[in-house]
């Protein structure tokens, strides 16, 4: 791909700007899997005064580059220049004046070449440009940290405050004791940690099996050094640091290409290790040690960083590493920084990264885009990070907008004593609270002082006390945040609005009493910017349903494995959630099988969300994942469910309507006559109900009931089974979080299907939540199409015939509130409200709140949509 190429401006690919309700996104992908654009571009109005500068890769070996920025086209005034650097972003580490602003950067490979320029881009800091956090340039880091040991942690000034904080700390105690245990004990041998019998396995299944068995081995050598260099810290006593040197030229020994330390995480760990022993023990080791660990540090070091610059900022996440090797090599980089001289570049390089991509899988709203179930393999990162960048920088990275903002997240999206939402790998595993969440919203309030987050952390200690105890991956942090009896402020989420929208990670989360889950029903909604990328799932306009705190609708199947025939055929897939089919044929998996939410309103009553998976349908087309499939001999044709459909339009309008009944209301077109087919899925039984008007069917739990109707455009038929495409099966022994060995069960789904196919269709369904035995909805008239309906204390009225314009109103029967989708009005008390925009989306019940289309953020600015 040529230069000029990727440096095409991204709007000649868009829609032009459209001032209607209804705005069309026609992008192949929001978040490509690595950088295809400049950002910022196209007189952009960035949302803070200090942006990052992005551009795609230039190829090459040894690719160096440079940046220019200035005031003028000519760059002439206000002028920064770039030194040459390896990596292809450039964080603005200073607040830039308001108005225009031009850039552009070079490029050449080795260091005879002649520099490429790339054209002149420009910005605009304006009135709605945010004020940032300034964080300081990459030199004044790499000074601030050419420091005498120990530099972690704020430990060369801080050791006798940690020493004097922690003396009665009884976690600190624990701490001493169980070192107290490790001196004097045989050395780690280069041994599975997890030993499974491989016979009758496949040459694949075999290669993941033995990578399965050595995970964890880094942790497994590295944690006891970290724990007796706290003793130490925390005793003053030389044992521990002594035993803390064995174990570390012991793990220096070992070679980097064993197959117990060759894994990438094994690395980064053993890695981690030697640094601590390096920094926290440098006065206690001989010239000889020094020398041991410094060559293990670079080898180790190295191996990771040759990988880095030129692809991993450039890649929408690079998962492992942003996990957890980020961290080791960040880590070691500041124990490492001056004694081994390629370390300064890594803390530049890690320095600079972090500042200009963090949260990589998110921007401001505080979401994360893979879902709560892979969301917790980043919380350690999340929290030491922001830390260690903290103190080397002077600036409090938590308090960036995304962090502030994340407390909103986690109650929203997984309250406590509930069930969490069902999008993404490992979302089976959250049917309650898990420790995890619980420790690392622990840690977060240490350093955000929100008080809802407080009483979150309250509530999960209240009721899950066995979570705090013992040892875990924040127990340092807890160590170092040490403050006896601090009093805190704590509200309940009573106060807050009963859903909110994470616009740019794709989520609408909605409840009924998210501040007490025994009464709460939650309805999700995901559509997601980011697609299904990494350990994303192709669940656009996908819903989950929980009531008082159990999953009754939701994603279905097993994380088997990343990318095995169950992962790829079932779990991963559109077959496996409750959304849209069409032929039978899912969503496409890949960074190009996005969704976005348009709209989403609260209100007392009613709640309500739109999201828009028009783009979601198409054939694989990306590399990682067609290869993932010839790695197995599976082929993403329509016989496995992945194909072309043809979709054109699929939006998906979804009301909580007070705290029992959910409605949805689809919009659904394809370029060609197709079966449209509604999924839902269940860990309860589903069985057919033959009293309704509609296609229908009920769910019993012991936490209540639902009576689903599913009403089409044309005849539809239901079909309720317990298969799924391919078995799961937990072939690699795969355990909870609390060391059990995971059932994988067979589960209930039903699809409601059109008999006849049709270029369009709607859908519209009503679930019944709590009832004992929920009466059928009334049909009160269903002429040429347009449904009336009376549900509970509800009146519906919904455009059922594709011919016309799509219409859908919502009335309570006491008159105190309503909704209406499209152009009708609707009267609340005694008052007639109607739409200013046709085709927006209304609320009225105390006050009248109307609208339409927005964009997300990437849409907004990083794709330079807004073209001046």
């Amino acid at each position: 791909m040529t230069l000029l190429t990727l440096l095409l401006p991204l709007n000649l690919w868009l829609t032009p700007p459209d001032t209607s309700a209804v705005k069309p996104l026609h992008v192949n992908m929001l978040h490509p899997r690595m950088r295809e654009w400049a950002y910022p571009v196209n007189r952009v109005e960035v949302p803070d005064n200090c942006p990052s500068l992005l551009w795609p890769e230039a190829d090459g070996k040894k690719v160096t580059y440079k940046v220019m920025l200035a005031t003028d086209s000519l760059f002439k005034n206000n002028l920064t220049e770039s030194s040459n650097q390896r990596w292809a972003v450039y964080p603005v580490h200073q607040p830039l004046k308001p108005g225009r602003w031009f850039w552009k950067y070079a490029y050449k490979s080795g260091s005879e070449g002649q520099w490429n320029w790339s054209p002149v881009y420009d910005f605009v800091v304006g009135a709605k440009s945010k004020k940032a956090v300034v964080t300081p340039g990459v030199a004044e880091v790499l000074q601030r940290n050419n420091q005498p040991h120990p530099r972690l942690w704020g430990l060369r000034t801080g050791a006798a405050a940690f020493y004097a904080n922690n003396k009665s700390n009884p976690e600190a105690l624990d701490v001493i004791a169980s070192a107290q245990k490790l001196l004097g004990q045989p050395l780690p041998e280069e041994n599975p940690t997890r030993p499974r019998d491989t016979t009758g396995m496949t040459a694949l299944q075999r290669k993941q099996m033995v990578e399965f068995m050595y995970h964890g081995f880094g942790d497994k050598v590295a944690e006891p050094v970290k724990k007796l260099c706290l003793a130490y810290l925390l005793t003053k006593d030389k044992r521990f640091i002594s035993e803390a040197i064995k174990r570390g030229v012991h793990m220096a020994n070992m070679s980097p290409d064993g197959l117990a330390t060759r894994d990438d995480f094994n690395n980064g760990n053993v890695l981690e290790g030697i640094a601590w022993v390096y920094d926290i023990g440098y006065d206690q080791l001989s010239a000889a040690e020094k020398e041991a660990l410094r060559t293990a540090m670079l080898t180790r070091g190295q191996r990771i960083y040759k990988n880095l610059p030129n692809r991993f900022e450039l890649q929408m996440c690079d998962n492992h590493i942003w996990q957890h090797i980020l961290r080791n090599f960040s880590i070691a980089a500041v124990a490492a920084a001056n004694d081994v001289p390629q370390a300064n570049e890594w803390l530049a390089y890690v320095y600079e990264v972090w500042s200009a991509r963090f949260p990589v899988l998110g921007t401001t709203d505080g979401g994360w885009h893979e879902g709560n179930g892979y969301f917790r393999v980043h919380f350690e990162t999340l929290i030491y990070l922001p830390l260690l960048f903290s103190e080397i920088s002077g600036q409090d990275y938590f308090n960036l907008p995304w962090m502030q903002n994340l407390p909103y997240y986690m109650l929203y999206s997984y309250p406590p004593q509930s069930a969490s939402t069902e999008f993404g790998d490992m979302h089976e595993n959250l049917s309650d609270m898990v420790k995890t969440q619980a420790l690392f919203a622990d840690a977060l309030s240490r350093k955000v002082n929100n008080p809802y987050l407080n009483g979150y952390v309250s509530e999960l200690k209240k009721h899950y006390p066995r979570f705090f105890k013992g040892n875990d991956d924040f127990l340092l942090f807890r160590l170092l945040t040490y403050k006896d009896k601090q009093a805190v402020v704590v509200k309940s989420p009573e106060t807050l609005p009963r859903s909110r929208e994470f616009k740019d990670v794709g989520l609408v989360a909605m409840h009924s009493n998210l501040a007490n889950q025994a009464k709460d029903m939650a309805v999700y909604l995901n559509a997601n910017p980011f697609g299904a990328a990494g350990h994303g799932h192709a669940a656009q306009n996908a819903i989950t349903v929980n009531y008082k705190g159990a999953k009754i609708f939701g994603g279905t199947g097993y994380y088997s494995n990343f990318s095995d025939a169950h992962n790829l055929l079932d779990y991963r897939s559109s077959r496996g959630y409750c959304t849209i089919l069409a032929d039978s044929l899912g969503q496409r998996i890949g960074e190009d099988g996005y969704g976005w939410i348009p709209r989403a309103i609260t209100g007392k009553r009613i709640q309500y969300a739109l999201g828009d998976a028009s783009n979601a349908y198409g054939n694989v087309t990306t590399d990682f994942w067609l290869s993932r499939f010839k790695e197995i001999n599976v082929a993403p044709d329509e016989k496995n469910g992945y194909g072309n459909p043809e979709v054109k339009l699929y939006r998906r309008h979804v009301l909580q309507l007070d705290d029992n009944y959910i409605l949805l209301y689809d919009e659904l077109e394809a370029a060609k006559p197709v079966k449209w087919t509604s999924q839902f899925h269940s860990p309860f039984s589903i069985k057919s109900r033959e009293e309704s008007d509609a296609a229908a069917f009920s769910v019993s739990t012991p936490a209540g009931n639902a009576f689903t109707e599913v009403f089409a455009s044309v005849p539809a038929g239901k079909v309720i089974h317990q298969k799924y495409n391919y078995p799961a099966k937990n072939w690699k022994g795969k355990t909870d979080d609390e060391g059990n060995i995971i059932e994988f069960k067979d589960q209930w789904h039903v699809g409601i299907t059109t008999s006849a196919p049709v270029k369009a269709n709607r859908f519209l369904t009503l679930i019944h939540v709590g009832g004992a035995a929920a009466e059928p909805v009334k049909v009160l008239d269903k002429k040429d199409g347009n449904y009336r309906l009376k549900a509970g204390n509800w009146t519906i009225n919904a455009e059922l015939n594709t011919g016309k314009a799509a219409s859908l109103t919502v009335t309570a029967t006491d008159g105190n509130a309503a909704f209406s989708y499209g152009a009708a009005p609707v009267t609340v008390k005694g008052k007639q409200y109607t739409h200013a925009v046709n085709g927006s989306s209304m609320l009225v019940e105390d006050v009248k709140q109307e609208v339409v289309d927005q964009y997300p953020a990437v849409v907004k600015y990083d794709i330079g949509f807004q073209n001046k």
